[in-house]
């Protein structure tokens, strides 16, 4: 095995090219990391989150936990966070049943570390290291992966170099450049292209993707319409939902139940509002909130929330099991609301007024219409929905009251809004067998 320090390198068996590509420009880039990295430092004494990626992604391959070490080849696979590991679970399944390889997982961000250590099965797991190149040429001499596949779009410029200086296959799957990527910019596409030319693969979500990224790439790098795992990921997740919830929905009895899922405080105002409005004629109504990240505070703000419209609340946590009479319950737990949405009637997904919409393709694989705000840009899914009709943007109280009133009004017209919701799911699943038919030239079973 190939070992790298700050003092030593033996580049006799890689690609040189890839080490040396960038130049000044990367050597600047290191220096920006070093900086940032240095200054982050500060705000993270009070950034619990900020302060644990930081210090993850520091210790880098000294962090990781790694298996025993057999003649199977390793897979290396690389998510930002939470979400993106859902969308690469149907294909770390698919690799597990196969018992041909070693899968390793690494993440960006802390939110993704339990569900990873939840994983049965995994050879190896970590933080990836902090982007210099030293640091990925040791993560990738100590795993030795026969390929690097990233999940839609954290890859980094020293990760790509590494890859290729040591002549491994790495691709982009599930790639989403929304319109309104900064990554086309003139002077920022210039940079980009100094990297992603060091792809082997990108296989998109859709040919306008393919048509944004097209730009940033050499004629090296193989460019395809794959589809997104993550709709046979949601699939799978509603369907165990049902299984796991079905307690929880008896509970509610007839009541027709609102998710919120994934929420933010400016989406929450007008959530809160107009539930309180629905439920002066509507009273068996009830409202399932998640904050996007359920701390104290957050938990708090929802209370107090509920309160104020004069509605009655408790946390999940505090559910004994039997018939549920509050009017408002607030999930205090994380990574349930794929499989929670089960319980709904109609949902509402946070993020779009703000931050970007979170996943609306999980409410929709439970044939739940899909409303959210105007942030949707960065969401591929949200346009589908929209323009299928199974999902609606709403910008004002006025909105989502109206939206809710007429499905509770008109079941024609909401029935005719959750067939639509899921079948954009069920119409864009099965994505996960034809990637592994694709990936089987690197995984050297095809020519």
């Amino acid at each position: 095995m190939q070992n790298f320090t700050s003092s030593e390198s033996d580049t006799t068996h890689f690609n040189r090219t890839a080490l040396k590509s960038g130049g000044f420009r990367m050597k600047l880039y290191e220096a920006a990391t070093f900086i940032g990295t240095t200054l982050a430092r500060i705000p993270a004494l009070k950034n619990e989150k900020l302060r644990a990626a930081l210090n993850g992604r520091g210790k880098g391959i000294r962090g990781w936990t790694i298996g025993k070490i057999d003649d199977r080849p390793v897979v290396m696979i690389h998510v930002a966070s939470t979400g993106e590991y859902e969308g690469a679970r149907p294909l770390i399944e698919r690799l597990q049943e196969s018992g041909e390889v070693r899968i390793a997982v690494s993440f960006s961000s802390p939110s993704a570390r339990p569900a990873v250590e939840a994983t049965d099965g995994l050879w190896a797991f970590g933080f990836l290291p902090m982007d210099y190149l030293i640091e990925q040429l040791q993560l990738l001499a100590r795993l030795e992966p026969m390929a690097v596949l990233i999940f839609k779009h954290d890859f980094w410029p020293n990760l790509l170099r590494a890859a290729s200086a040591l002549k491994i296959p790495i691709g982009l799957i599930n790639a989403n450049f929304h319109p309104k990527s900064k990554r086309n910019f003139p002077i920022v596409k210039g940079f980009h292209k100094l990297f992603m030319k060091h792809l082997t693969f990108i296989w998109t979500v859709s040919q306008a993707d393919s048509d944004r990224i097209e730009p940033l790439l050499t004629g090296r790098t193989e460019l395809a319409v794959g589809g997104d795992t993550r709709y046979d990921r949601v699939l799978r997740r509603a369907e165990l939902g049902r299984e796991r919830f079905k307690t929880l929905k008896a509970a509610f009895g007839k009541s027709k139940i609102i998710v919120a899922g994934s929420t933010w405080p400016p989406g929450e105002k007008i959530v809160y509002h107009a539930f309180a409005n629905l439920r002066k004629s509507i009273p068996e109504l009830k409202l399932l909130i998640a904050p996007h990240e359920p701390t104290a505070e957050a938990l708090q703000r929802n209370i107090d929330s509920a309160e104020a419209i004069g509605a009655t609340v408790i946390k999940l946590s505090q559910w004994n099991g039997e018939s549920i009479e509050a009017d408002v319950i607030i999930i205090d737990g994380m990574g349930i609301l794929a499989d929670i949405y089960t319980v709904g009637w109609a949902a509402y997904v946070g993020g779009g007024f703000g931050v970007g919409v979170h996943s609306v393709i999980e409410p929709a694989a439970h044939k739940l219409p899909v409303t959210f705000g105007p942030h949707n840009h960065v969401s591929h899914e949200a346009g589908l929905l929209i323009k299928n009709k199974g999902g609606y943007l709403v910008e004002t109280t006025s909105d989502l009251e109206k939206l809710w009133g007429n499905w509770l009004a008109d079941p024609t017209e909401y029935n005719y809004a959750s067939e639509a919701a899921t079948k954009v799911v069920t119409n864009h699943a099965g994505v996960t067998e034809k990637l592994m038919e694709r990936l089987n030239i690197y995984l050297g079973k095809g020519t």
